[in-house]
């Protein structure tokens, strides 16, 4: 199952809350404690990283994040796995 055009080998269908799993490029899908999905994946545009939930955005707590930084990018993703 295909999730925002991308990461196609990853089946989100399979994903219970709290789970997540990475493809051969380090890119990550999970399903938050919450239930939603959330993306980790590299910027096509420009160098970086995008962490994405499929929640409605709000002010305290964004639902994108943009990094330059492998390491933000997780941590992020860690974030939004647990707060969404």
């Amino acid at each position: 199952m295909r999730y925002n055009g991308v990461m196609a080998d990853i089946d989100v269908s399979s994903l219970q809350p709290g789970q997540s799993e990475s493809n051969e490029s380090g890119e990550r899908m999970g399903r938050s404690a919450g239930g939603h999905l959330v993306q980790l994946r590299k910027r096509v545009s420009e160098p970086g990283f995008v962490v994405t939930a499929d929640v409605e955005s709000r002010p305290e707590a964004p639902s994108e994040v943009i990094t330059h930084e492998w390491a933000s990018a997780n941590v992020a993703f860690e974030r939004l796995m647990r707060e969404c």
